[in-house]
């Protein structure tokens, strides 16, 4: 039999991601874009886990957990929460949520989790809440003064590169030629901040910025479509 997955969530990318990640197992994914609608589709489905977004139209994230509590009190609850968007973890542990997953995230690191809240919902057991790590507060560190060593010379000099390179891109932004940029000084502006930022935080970025992009290129064209058939 089936395990039924409720998603909450208002971006159509990540209901598609999360249909893709459980087509091959033995699960029925119900996705629905706001929070109101899962809370209607609750008693409907019964479902055996709900992932639902925190922040979304309707009801958000922490209402569905608590709801589900209430009707389901052995259903786990999935949070996701976007990658610079707050997550209030007092907030979540006191509205019952089992786990939360930040996007972007990795279909094997979902699949894996949901078969642990599965099955240690089946145990009748609770999964800790993964460990997040948090940035370390600059007055809570205590340097060792036995580690304190001098850089490498090299890596001295790789740091005064670097330094020397975001001093140049900066200066080609601000004190752009009287002409304007070309398109030859923008993409090579472009590739320098790229290298400087590094390609995880890109990656983070194009992960929150081009689905809602595709979503909008989406809309507009399923509307043209219905204006052709009017």
């Amino acid at each position: 039999m089936s395990r039924k997955i409720l998603l909450a969530d208002d971006s159509l990318t990540i209901q598609k991601v999360v249909e893709l990640t459980f087509m091959e197992g033995d699960f029925e994914v119900t996705a629905v874009s706001n929070g109101d609608d899962a809370l209607g589709m609750l008693g409907e489905i019964s479902p055996d886990i709900v992932i639902a977004d925190v922040h979304m139209p309707g009801a958000d994230g922490f209402q569905i957990c608590r709801a589900t509590r209430e009707s389901h009190p052995g259903v786990p609850v999935l949070l996701l929460v976007g990658t610079f968007e707050p997550f209030e973890e007092e907030a979540a542990a006191e509205a019952g949520a089992n786990a939360h997953l930040k996007k972007p995230f990795d279909s094997q690191e979902l699949l894996r989790l949901v078969e642990d809240l599965l099955g240690s919902a089946a145990a009748g057991s609770s999964v800790e809440e993964p460990v997040v790590e948090q940035p370390m507060e600059i007055d809570d560190f205590e340097p060792d003064p036995a580690v304190l060593v001098e850089p490498p010379a090299e890596m001295v000099d790789e740091v005064g590169v670097a330094a020397a390179g975001e001093e140049q891109v900066v200066d080609e932004i601000s004190a752009p030629s009287s002409g304007g940029l070309s398109e030859e000084d923008v993409d090579r502006i472009a590739r320098r901040v790229v290298e400087l930022m590094g390609e995880q935080i890109v990656r983070e970025i194009s992960w929150d910025v081009i689905p809602d992009l595709a979503e909008i290129v989406i809309k507009d064209r399923i509307r043209e479509l219905e204006g052709q058939v009017e």
